[in-house]
């Protein structure tokens, strides 16, 4: 699955209308996310799988994000990602808790 597909998984209703996929507000909301998050690579058409671990995890997080859930639980967010991605998500939780 692409990652703009994957990061409005959870919300279509937000970018579909009788039940299809309006394609162009589908690239909008990816790249809002990809540019939040600092997703990289930044091509939405890229599969999740091909990502790395830390960035697999900051589509999951896009993902949730855009679904506008207002409780979010996370498990171990960040196994098996480097430092430096670590801090980013670390940064975006206090960002989310403001």
């Amino acid at each position: 699955m692409s990652v703009a597909s994957n990061i409005t998984l959870a919300s279509l209703k937000k970018i579909s209308q009788l039940g299809l996929v309006k394609h162009r507000k589908e690239q909008r909301v990816g790249e809002k996310y990809v540019d939040e998050l600092r997703i990289h690579p930044p091509d939405l058409a890229r599969k999740v799988m091909y990502l790395s671990g830390g960035n697999q995890q900051k589509v999951a997080l896009s993902k949730w994000l855009c679904s506008g859930s207002k409780i979010l639980i996370f498990d171990e967010p960040t196994r098996g990602i480097d430092v430096g991605t670590k801090a980013e998500i670390f940064q975006i939780f206090n960002q989310l808790t403001k």
